[in-house]
This record gives C-alpha cells, structure tokens and sequence, in this order.
C-alpha cells in the first residue's frame, strides 16, 4: 500500500496549557478536554487532506501527553520520541505561567530525537492569552477588549514582556522558532497560527 505523504506537526506542553483545545480549533478534531483535569494519557493523531497542488497529500497532527504529568515524564517518553521523530513542525504550547525550567529540561532531551533527515521547524504559542493569571495589585487588570475582540494595552504589554522572556529562555537550546500569542475560545489568532503552521 502506498505511503500517504502527509505533512507531520507535533504538540507538545504542560499538562492544562490547552495542546487538545487548540487541535481542535484548528484542524476541527474531537479531542476530550477538560479545564480540571488532563485527558491527553496516550499519543493522539488526526489527519486532514490537504488541497492538491500542495507540497504534501495530507497534515498529520500528534496530539501528546503533557509534560509533568507525572513526577518523571519516562512513563510517556516513547511517545514524545515517536512524535517527534516522525514531525516537520514542533508546536510548544506554554502560557503566562513562568514556570519555564521543566520544559528547557525537556527539550533538550528531546532534541537527540529529531529526525536529522527533517528540516524540522518549531513554534512556540503563548496561549490563554486572556487570563488573569497576571493581575495588578488593586486586582483591576483587564487583559481583554471585548468589543474589538482583542488583547487589552495592559495585556499586549504582558504579552511583549511573557514574549522577550520566552526567547530569553528558549533561544539557542532548541530550534530557531516564532511567538505565536493565541486565545482559542475567543477565536484570537487562529488563522494566523495555522497560516504558520501550513506555512510548508
């Protein structure tokens, strides 16, 4: 039987950083999510045709396991290997939670498992953009205008320093990479990510 040459995207992150709610948004998958609890215990794919005249025939997505789900992430490794090795495109999913050192950790045991054949690209997407995480100290932060379904001034400032702290802590220990800043229940950002994303 014939390979499908299908174009393969990898999404990785901590566990609640919103990996499966944004796979859904943009490649209209039924994963289970959850706000409380993680879902994601094993490795999840869903595959979409491509338009012809494209490099690829299809996009294959790799839903995984958050990171630190458990004390040690040995329990899924296999399939953070397997993920990655197969994936064109690395997709690291973090938030406006600074808590950055488990994830350097990670990726750079990960990266003894790119595949050398691959030209692999990486994309950093700040998510949940509009929480309230980050709050002043009279608590009357706003991170969202509504009206113009936008971050806030307050939150774009938020964004830029989260963004400059990002590239801080990532820059040469992985792979070259963008921000992408999105918010997949507002609808913030979507095309733009999966421009991206099928920038191939």
């Amino acid at each position: 039987m014939k390979t499908l040459n299908s174009y393969n995207v990898c999404f990785i992150g901590r566990t609640g950083n919103g990996k499966s709610s944004l796979i859904n948004k943009l490649f209209d998958a039924k994963f289970s999510t959850d706000t409380l609890v993680s879902c994601t215990k094993e490795l999840l794919s869903v595959t979409r045709m491509l338009s012809e005249g494209s490099k690829y025939e299809a996009i294959t997505v790799y839903d995984t396991p958050g990171i630190g789900e458990y004390s040690s992430d040995s329990r899924y490794w296999r399939f953070y290997e397997d993920a990655v090795w197969r994936s064109d495109c690395i997709v690291l999913v973090t938030t406006f939670d600074r808590t950055d050192a488990p994830v350097q950790r990670f990726l750079r045991k990960l990266k003894e498992s790119l595949n050398p054949d691959k030209n692999v690209r990486f994309i950093v997407v700040l998510n949940h953009i509009d929480s309230r995480i980050i709050a002043d100290s009279n608590d009357v932060y706003s991170p969202w205008d509504n009206e113009n379904n936008i971050p806030s001034v307050e939150c774009m400032k938020n964004i830029e320093e989260r963004t400059q702290i990002i590239h801080e802590r990532f820059d040469n220990r992985f792979l070259p990479f963008d921000v992408v800043p999105v918010c997949a229940v507002r609808n913030f950002n979507i095309d733009k990510l999966r421009e991206v994303i099928y920038n191939i």
